[in-house]
């Protein structure tokens, strides 16, 4: 699928089967990792990680788009209660990793950290 979709962008792509916890590349041969959606349902998460930074260049980048703890304490308390449920109906997905916390102790430096809460009642969002 993303073979089909890259071609139909016009986009060359390279496309490498592997697994996250050990990605079929040197050391250090990668300028840059994009991670969308994926930490939340990889076994060993951690382990994931240390592999990208492995064959990231020095000074290579990773950009990530998750979803993981809510920094809302009654969020994270039903986070905490549905994961055991939602990972058996969800191919695994944890909904209550700290996936910052996960990116520091592979050994990362975050420079720049967005995160996003649930709208307030009333609050509209315009783009």
């Amino acid at each position: 699928m993303a073979h089909r979709r890259a071609t139909e962008a016009g986009v060359p792509t390279d496309l490498i089967l592997g697994s996250a916890t050990n990605i079929p590349f040197e050391n250090a041969s990668v300028d840059t990792v994009v991670m969308t959606w994926t930490l939340c349902s990889i076994s060993d998460p951690l382990s994931a990680l240390r592999e990208i930074r492995r064959v990231l260049k020095p000074g290579g980048a990773l950009h990530f788009v998750e979803h993981g703890l809510s920094p809302d304490p009654a969020v994270e308390r039903w986070q905490h209660r549905l994961t055991p449920l939602w990972r058996h109906i969800s191919g695994g997905c944890h909904l209550d990793r700290k996936v910052d916390d996960l990116i520091r102790a592979a050994g990362f430096e975050i420079l720049e950290l967005r995160t996003c809460m649930r709208a307030e009642r009333g609050q509209q969002f315009r783009s």
